[in-house]
């Protein structure tokens, strides 16, 4: 375990240091007094510091990365892909990867995953866009719902189209919420269609129109019931 260093006298000593401080003196304390500590209960005290500093970095964390995406919209928006995710010769966008690999634990750093898995998409660079749209781990079901559709997308340019109407499927289930459920669903049905999987594709055939009565993808699945059909 790391020990604890004076702050020097001329260093302004900040609540971020003082909190660091306490949690270094609980567990150093914790450590000491391990056996008396776990039947004491004295354990919670190192829980809730741990907690509380991990929390704080997180938001700090969460609100440096949104600080950066910002910076990023406009080149992502304008199909400059490699600058999108490597940055700008300048260093005034650090790139997507930067933010990923810095900030990814939180959510805006996990919302540059989805953007970066993206970029790494329409460069069909397809191992590294699946790689991070299956590295999403944030709360957003926005985004949980459009890494599956992106992991459906590669499944589907590799000519993978059950795997990739599975994906499409597991998209438009993740939540009633995410407004882009009846396109993922016509996805599906494309793939299923292209796979010529005639039972699966009825299933979310009927599943559309079903949910979604007034879709306007009900008219465009239309192409697909003569398979469905059969």
């Amino acid at each position: 375990m790391a020990k604890l260093h004076k702050t020097p006298a001329h260093k302004k000593v900040t609540s971020e240091d003082k909190m660091l401080l306490y949690y270094y003196k609980a567990v150093d304390f914790f450590e000491k007094y391990k056996k008396q500590a776990y039947i004491a209960g004295i354990a919670i005290v190192v829980i809730i510091a741990a907690i509380f500093i991990y929390s704080k970095k997180q938001a700090a964390s969460d609100e440096a990365a949104g600080i950066e995406l910002s910076k990023i919209k406009q080149i992502y928006l304008a199909g400059k892909y490699d600058q999108a995710i490597n940055g700008d010769s300048l260093g005034i966008s650090r790139g997507l990867l930067f933010i990923v690999n810095e900030y990814g634990s939180s959510e805006n750093g996990n919302a540059a995953k989805i953007l970066l898995a993206n970029s790494y998409y329409y460069k069909r660079d397809f191992a590294n866009a699946e790689k991070y749209y299956r590295d999403y781990s944030g709360k957003s079901v926005f985004y949980k719902a459009a890494a599956l559709a992106g992991i459906a997308a590669v499944y589907e340019a590799n000519g993978n189209y059950n795997d990739a109407a599975k994906e499409f499927i597991k998209a438009s289930e993740v939540s009633k919420d995410v407004p882009l459920n009846e396109e993922y669903l016509y996805s599906a049905a494309r793939n299923l269609y292209l796979a010529k999987n005639a039972d699966e594709l009825k299933k979310v055939v009927d599943k559309l129109k079903n949910d979604y009565p007034k879709s306007k993808y009900i008219s465009m699945i239309e192409r697909y019931n003569t398979l469905s059909n059969k």
